[in-house]
Order: structure tokens, then C-alpha cells, then sequence
């Protein structure tokens, strides 16, 4: 009896140990958040690197209070600074919603952005992969590698907003990330991390401004203006390094520090991938991405990198410190045009190259040059920048590079108007200083009322500029203009040449043109 006791005992104990096991990997089956991150009012977000298998990204997201006017998860439609579709919902699969104890919920897929949840209000966690867009042939509105993803074995680009959605109204929540990837790889961001090592956003705004390149990458960082600026390059071949890249962009930096007075930002990121392509550069506010082809550093390479750096690091002006609330607040459901491309673009694309020359790191002939290059571009556009802007979402994104080349001429153009009218006191800088200061990164402009403001801020003979040549297609004034600082524009081969014998005002115009004061 003793003997059937103990076989007994021993089995039961060995019953016992066997559910214990059972429940504990049913437990661990079951995803949790941390607990220090409150889910009442943010999300939490968990990226899987170290799974790159069928060169998707594995994601779970957290979520917990959410409500009938919740039940709609979107993915962009479109994205800042790209002005065109992106339509992410066509690179997701696998889409899922479950409850506390992880069983599966119902979700339903009514259009290519949206899921739709049938209930928020049980839902705890929801799960689903991306495809990433560099691999991912797509017949219409393919998506520039800038502002795409990739999936390799030794990196992945990752812009958050390809592959991060969020629940409808609930955009203004916080969103905290973890990324699982490879211990080897490195990472370059400006999205910082909070106490817990977690990346964080204070909404999905900022949480998809912030691009992230990870794996076999180079670092470099220097401080201008008590502002940390870094950079990270992925080089496929490994022919270039972050270090090399850092004088030209400190030269960039420097630039923009004098044209500024200072850096309107406390930090930045210069983000690379050299890959087989060239396909070019998108602007975040703190941040920016390079797509371009794996070569020899050379230093002709080098300044084709200022160039492409110059205008890309002058959005922190534009519009991360001056925009309209359509920026402001951006529609990621539906893509709404702003009128203001001009300035987003068009003056962008001017600073970065005055800023050059008037620092002595553009010569004026080069300048020139540039001058001429836009007008030939221009040439071949007939929409006013206005028209083109508003339907850069349709018909007019045939014409985008107008708001690049026309553009820039038209700021070109206003920067003379105000510097003459101004008495050489107060030319286009000023007046972005000016509107920096009224505004700033957290105060949009109207978008409906901004021409209306912009004139009463400097003159009123800047209406009918901005009449004639923003909002009407009249022929750009190059030859009148240009004269009034000594520079003569030929028509018939498009050049500018500098008149060797100016006058005393042409003189006193273009002194003021050229520094800043």
C-alpha cells in the first residue's frame, strides 16, 4: 500500500507539473505590454527585425480604451512632403484583432486604407505585416525609395508611415515603439527614447516624421548652434563612410546658421542609403532621407550632396516652422493639397541656394547658372504655381517639378521686389525670420488668409506679385528684375551675365542682395 501511494503521489505530481507547464506556455502564448506604459491613453508598438522572412515587418500594437468611434484603423493614404499617393493599405496582409486572452476578434476590410473593427471596445491587441515598398512591384503610384522601406539581410529602411497605422480620433495619442532587430545592427533616428529605452512620439504626427535606418551602418555627429546633428550612411558596397559625408554637411549647417542667425532646431539627422539607384531625398522636420547610388566619394560627389542637403535641411524653416494647418494637422485618410507649395518648395529650393552663396560657398556664376537651369526647366510649364500646387494630387502632379523651378525663380523675384521696395532693409529672409518668429513649429498660418497676411506684413505692391505670378501664369519679369540688381537676363539664350558697368543703385541693390544683413 505504501508502495501504491508513492507511484500515486508520484503521478499526480507529475500531472500537476505538466498543467503548470501547459499554463505557463499558454501565459507566454498571450502577448503583454509593458507595465509602465499606460494604454488608457497611448499605444504601444512592437516592430520584429529579427523575423525579415518574406520581406515584410512583423508588427503588434497595444491598445486598450477604445470605442465605438474608434473601430476604424487607418493607414496613410498619402504622407508629408511627398505630394502624391501612397495608399499603404495595398502592402498589408494578414491583418488581425484579438481580446485579453488573445482570442481572435472579427475585423472586416471595407477599403484599401481602412480596417475596420467589430469590437473596439474587447480589442487589446492588433497584429498584421507590411510588405516593404522597394521589392514590392505596384502598377500605379509606386512609391520613391526616399520615402519607402527595405527589408535586407544586413539593413532595413524603415519610414513609419508605410508601415504604422493608428485607431480614427485617436491620432493625438502618445505611440511608443520597440524594435526587435539583429544585436550587430545599428540604428539612426531623431524619434527619441523615453526613460525605458522605449522610441516615442507625442502623437502619430511626429511618431511618422521620424524615419529610422537600421543594421551595418556608419555614424558621425558634430553640434552647431548647441543643435546635435548627425549623420548615418548604409553604403551597399561599403564606398562610403558617415565621416566623409560630415564636412560637406557641416559646410551645409554653416550656411544655414548664418542665413538663420541660428538653427531653429535642437537636433537632426542626415539619413543615407547608397544602394544600385539614385532616386533622391525626402525632408522630415528633424530628420531626412537619401536615396541615392553607391560610389566613390568623390568631391563633385560631395557637392552634389550639399546641394541635395542644403534644400533638404532648410524645411526645418519650411514648413516645419512656417505652415498652414492643412500641415499643421495632417489628413492621412484623404490627401488635401495646400495652395503654398510655392513656399514649402519654391523658397526652400531658393534659401538653399543663397544661403550657399551669400556664405561664399556658391559663386555668383554658379548661381547664375542655377538661374538658368530653372528657367529652362520652367519653360516647359504652363500652370500657375497656385493651380499646380492645388492639384498636385491629380493633374497638376504631371507638373510638380514646377514648384521646384518656378518657384525658385518667383522667390528670386520677390526677394528683389522687397529688397527695392524695402530700401535694401528687408528682402525675402527677413521676411521668413519675421514669419518664424510670428509662428514656429505649434502656430499654422490661414491657409485661406496667407497671401492677404503676407502683404500686410510687407508691402502693398506684393499683392500684385503675388496676383500675377503665384496665383496668374503671367510671364515671369526676369529681365526687369534681374536689371535692378546689374544682372542682365538674355531672353533669347536664356543666360545672365553681370553688367561690368552697373549704376550707383544697380550697385547699392546688389550689395544688399548678396549678404545677409
Amino acid at each position: 500500500m505504501i508502495m501504491q501511494r508513492r507511484v500515486v503521489s508520484s503521478v499526480l505530481g507529475i500531472i500537476l507539473i505538466f498543467i503548470a507547464s501547459c499554463e505557463d506556455e499558454i501565459n507566454v502564448k498571450i502577448p503583454k505590454s509593458p507595465e509602465e506604459i499606460d494604454l488608457s491613453n497611448s499605444f504601444y508598438y512592437e516592430i520584429n527585425l529579427d523575423d525579415r522572412k518574406g520581406d515584410t515587418f512583423k508588427v503588434r500594437l497595444f491598445v486598450d480604451d477604445l470605442t465605438e468611434a474608434n473601430a476604424v484603423f487607418q493607414f496613410p493614404a498619402t504622407a508629408p512632403g511627398t505630394y502624391d499617393i501612397h495608399d499603404i493599405g495595398r502592402f498589408v496582409i494578414d491583418f488581425k484583432a484579438f481580446d485579453e486572452s488573445h482570442d481572435e476578434l472579427l475585423v472586416t476590410h471595407p477599403n484599401t486604407n481602412q480596417w475596420v473593427l467589430a469590437d473596439p471596445t474587447n480589442t487589446r491587441v492588433i497584429e498584421f505585416e507590411v510588405k516593404e515598398t522597394f521589392d514590392t512591384p505596384v502598377t500605379v503610384h509606386s512609391i520613391y525609395k526616399m520615402a519607402g522601406t527595405s527589408i535586407e539581410n544586413d539593413h532595413t529602411l524603415l519610414n513609419t508611415f508605410d508601415v504604422l497605422g493608428y485607431p480614427t480620433g485617436l491620432k493625438e495619442r502618445d505611440f511608443y515603439i520597440n524594435i526587435d532587430y539583429p544585436s550587430a545592427w545599428s540604428v539612426g533616428t531623431s524619434l527619441p527614447k523615453d526613460e525605458n529605452g522605449f522610441y516615442y512620439a507625442t502623437d502619430y504626427d511626429k511618431l511618422v516624421d521620424n524615419p529610422l535606418l537600421l543594421g551595418y551602418i556608419t555614424s558621425a555627429s558634430t553640434t552647431v548652434d548647441e543643435a546635435t546633428i548627425s549623420i548615418h550612411a548604409y553604403s551597399k558596397n561599403d564606398l562610403i563612410q558617415a565621416s566623409q559625408i560630415l564636412n560637406d554637411v557641416q559646410q551645409v549647417l554653416d550656411d544655414a546658421s548664418a542665413f538663420l542667425n541660428v538653427l531653429p532646431v535642437d537636433r537632426y539627422s542626415f539619413i543615407y542609403l547608397f544602394d544600385d539607384f539614385n532616386s533622391g531625398a525626402l525632408e522630415h522636420s528633424y530628420s531626412s532621407v537619401y536615396v541615392l547610388t553607391d560610389k566613390p566619394y568623390t568631391a563633385n560627389y560631395g557637392q552634389g550632396l550639399r546641394n541635395i542637403a542644403a534644400h533638404e535641411f532648410f524645411h526645418v524653416v519650411t514648413p516645419l516652422n512656417i505652415h498652414s494647418e492643412i500641415i499643421g494637422d495632417f489628413n492621412f485618410a484623404e490627401p488635401t493639397a495646400s495652395e503654398h507649395l510655392w513656399l514649402y518648395e519654391g523658397v526652400t529650393e531658393w534659401a538653399s541656394d543663397m544661403m550657399q552663396y551669400r556664405n561664399q560657398h556658391l559663386s555668383l556664376s554658379n548661381l547664375l547658372s542655377e538661374f538658368q537651369a530653372k528657367k529652362t526647366v520652367s519653360n516647359n510649364y504652363n500652370l500657375s504655381l497656385s493651380e499646380m500646387s492645388l492639384t498636385c494630387y491629380g493633374d497638376g502632379g504631371a507638373e510638380f517639378y514646377n514648384v521646384y523651378n518656378k518657384g525658385s525663380l518667383v522667390a528670386t523675384l520677390l526677394d528683389i521686389r522687397l529688397l527695392e521696395l524695402s530700401g535694401g532693409t528687408k528682402g525675402l529672409r527677413e521676411v521668413i525670420l519675421e514669419l518664424i518668429e510670428t509662428y514656429g513649429p505649434d502656430n499654422a498660418f490661414s491657409e485661406a488668409t496667407f497671401f492677404e497676411d503676407l502683404t500686410n506684413m510687407t508691402y502693398p505692391e506684393i499683392e500684385d506679385f503675388l496676383d500675377r505670378y503665384i496665383k496668374g501664369t503671367d510671364p515671369l519679369p526676369l529681365i526687369e528684375y534681374f536689371d535692378k540688381i546689374g544682372i542682365t537676363y538674355n531672353s533669347g539664350n536664356n543666360t545672365f551675365t553681370v553688367n561690368p558697368t552697373p549704376t550707383i543703385a544697380q550697385q547699392n541693390l546688389f550689395d544688399k542682395w548678396s549678404v545677409n544683413f
